[in-house]
């Protein structure tokens, strides 16, 4: 059953107390862009110092400065300034295109912990897919992330196997011993998202770990049945709602 509407930030924990010098990094697809503004709007508010980062590629928000670390080598010093007054920055490594930026080393969090009090982490890529597998490299979540936060979407429940649906579709396919076209069921797409060899396997130990189902104003029925496999099927935090209509809500088992 859905519990009351939750605020974004119990993604991340349920007590804002505990946020100072917290690392969050969100890989998965169906988005994970736009729940990083959305957090970084919320925790901004609370008066937390908040860095949008990549440890891939990644879209800033425009209304967002932005601190390239190839641009400028005082880049860290001018984000901590901008920080004391507007609580929100972005920072990365240099521009990759018209709107998208490189994002930074994961050695490089260590220095931005100095200046933040959380840092929201773009940790893979999926482009613009709703469900993906990763390659040997994925996801690049760094040690110091203590919370990992999983995101898919509910319109592929149901839908084909397919380059438009799922990226690295082949590699999945090989992965599970499926032909193209197969249909994504719930059962199958919770394997994905609970392998070892896939979302998981880069979650530092100590990570605490969140999935959230989105987008199931595409796909109610799809979604709620993904978010009870994954209840029945691990002991992690499960959101279910609409990022869009800015919507989540915590599921409980109850």
């Amino acid at each position: 059953m859905f519990t009351k509407k939750t605020k974004f930030i119990e993604l991340v924990t349920s007590d804002s107390t505990s946020l100072k010098n917290h690392v969050v990094s969100i890989i998965g697809g169906g988005g994970k862009t736009t729940l990083m503004y959305k957090l970084s709007e919320e925790l901004a508010g609370l008066g937390l110092k908040v860095v949008l980062t990549s440890t891939t590629k990644f879209q800033p928000p425009p209304d967002v400065p932005l601190f390239l670390q190839d641009e400028n080598e005082w880049f860290l010093d001018e984000a901590n300034n901008a920080l004391q007054t507007l609580n929100r920055v972005a920072i990365g490594k240099n521009q990759y295109g018209e709107s998208r930026v490189v994002g930074v080393a994961s050695s490089a969090i260590f220095d931005i912990r100095k200046i933040a009090d959380i840092i929201l982490i773009e940790a893979d890529g999926s482009r613009q897919r709703g469900l993906k597998t990763h390659k040997e490299y994925e996801p690049v979540i760094p040690n110091y992330t203590k919370t990992t936060i999983i995101v898919v979407s509910a319109d592929t429940v149901g839908r084909p196997l397919t380059d438009d649906v799922v990226h690295h579709s082949e590699l999945f396919a090989a992965k599970w011993n499926l032909r193209t076209g197969s249909t994504l069921t719930p059962g199958l797409i919770c394997r994905e998202l609970l392998s070892p060899y896939s979302y998981l396997k880069n979650v530092p130990i100590h990570s605490s770990i969140t999935y959230l189902v989105n987008k199931s104003d595409r796909n109610t029925i799809g979604g709620r049945l993904l978010a009870d496999k994954l209840i029945r099927s691990c002991e992690h935090h499960v959101f279910l709602g609409s990022l869009k209509n800015s919507k989540v809500k915590r599921i409980s088992k109850r």
